[in-house]
């Protein structure tokens, strides 16, 4: 069975985290969303809110499922028997970055394979840091999350 983590922090997640998760179905049996937890990290979103979109998208697929996890990515791969890592890249900048995370899981984690996905350009500009700061500023985050998440905004963030 080939089984595939799509890690991340998803604070929150975007329309390019979909497409990623879309694009990847077809490839693997299974796809795990795997928030992972880092104490040094300040998240926006609680990890319950998190964990709550994350599952509204898995409903709509058989083979995705949500986990958490703390630690190294790899040895979380290692615990659900993950030969591969989902890894989604919009520019150099990110090529240059994840080549390097994918090298070193690679040997660490004994065989991890890292598969990239390039953004689709109309989503090469989309980032969990940049929609943060627009939820900060009170802006539009519309075209940049699935609609249950901008409406779950509206409701809880713009009053």
């Amino acid at each position: 069975m080939k089984v595939a983590i799509f890690p991340g922090s998803f604070d929150p997640i975007t329309v390019g985290h979909v497409d990623l998760i879309e694009r990847s179905l077809p490839l693997f049996d299974k796809v795990i969303l795997a928030i992972g937890q880092n104490s040094q990290k300040k998240y926006h979103f609680t990890l319950k809110q998190r964990q709550a979109w994350l599952k509204k998208i898995a409903r709509k697929y058989d083979n995705v499922s949500i986990a958490t996890y703390k630690g190294l990515t790899v040895n979380f791969a290692k615990t659900v028997n993950a030969g591969f890592l989902i890894r989604g890249l919009r520019n150099a900048s990110d090529f240059d970055y994840e080549k390097t995370i994918s090298q070193l899981n690679n040997i660490v984690g004994e065989g991890l394979e890292t598969v990239f996905f390039i953004a689709h350009p109309e989503m090469s500009h989309i980032s969990s840091t940049i929609v943060r700061e627009i939820i900060k500023g009170k802006g539009d985050v519309a075209k940049f999350v699935p609609d249950f998440i901008q409406k779950d905004l509206k409701s809880k963030y713009y009053k």
